[in-house]
This record gives C-alpha cells, sequence and structure tokens, in this order.
C-alpha cells in the first residue's frame, strides 16, 4: 500500500469515527439520530405493558397453590377419610352386636337357681401312732 492510500484510508477511519460520536453524545452532545424520540415512545409503551402484565402474574401466582398448601390440604383429607372409616367401623359393630344380642328371643331362666348344698362327712378319728398296743403280757 502506498502512502497515499493509507493517508486517505485514514482520513476515512477518522471522518466515519466522528460521524459516529457526534450521534452518540461522545463528543458532550445530546445523542440522536432523529428516530430516538419514536423509538423512547416505542419503549415507554412497551415499560408499561410489562408493568402491567408482571402484575397481572404476581397477582395470579398469589391465588396459585404452593407444594405446601397442597401437602397440608391432602394431609387434611387423609386425616378426615381415615377417621370416617374407623367411626363407621365402630358404629357398624355397635349396630351388629346390638342386634345380634336382642334379635333372638333368650330362654326363659328362673331369676335364681336352687343352692348346691354338698354334705362332706366328718374325717374318721383316726388312731395316734404313739398310743400303739403293746404286746400282751406272757403268763
Amino acid at each position: 500500500m502506498s502512502d497515499e492510500q493509507r493517508a486517505g484510508l485514514k482520513l476515512a477511519y477518522t471522518n466515519e469515527a466522528a460521524k459516529v460520536r457526534q450521534g452518540s453524545g461522545i463528543d458532550g452532545g445530546p445523542p440522536d439520530n432523529g428516530g430516538m424520540e419514536a423509538r423512547v415512545v416505542k419503549l415507554e409503551e412497551f415499560a408499561q405493558d410489562t408493568r402491567d402484565r408482571l402484575t397481572r402474574i404476581e397477582t395470579r401466582l398469589d391465588q396459585t397453590a404452593t407444594k405446601a398448601d397442597l401437602s397440608e390440604a391432602m394431609n387434611g383429607l387423609v386425616k378426615w377419610v381415615v377417621g370416617t372409616a374407623v367411626g363407621l367401623g365402630v358404629a357398624g359393630i355397635t349396630v351388629m352386636t346390638f342386634v345380634l344380642n336382642n334379635a333372638t328371643p333368650r330362654a326363659a331362666t328362673s331369676p335364681n337357681p336352687p343352692p348346691v348344698i354338698i354334705n362332706v362327712p366328718p374325717p374318721a378319728v383316726a388312731a395316734s401312732p404313739t398310743a400303739a398296743p403293746q404286746p400282751a403280757p406272757a403268763k
């Protein structure tokens, strides 16, 4: 590359850099490329729309059940089902007992049966072992 070509490229680069700086606020001026105002209006509308959507999402999340809520509800439901099953079982056994005890007539029994008296004879008097008979004296 010749020196003239290098100088031309350097000048072109410098002009492009100046254009970029002029529109970006680097040189101290406000950034403006002609359509900035319309873009800012669109961004503000988008921000408002996003804020509204976020509010709706947060409201919906406040009404949504969490894992803890579901677990608590499930535990309560299990307690009610088990309690109801136990109550129905006890009530069924009570009804069956009442029906079986009162459904068939009972045989008539006397209020008090006569007492049974057992007579045991007194023990026989046994001879005491110390008073053993003595042999008769020899004559």
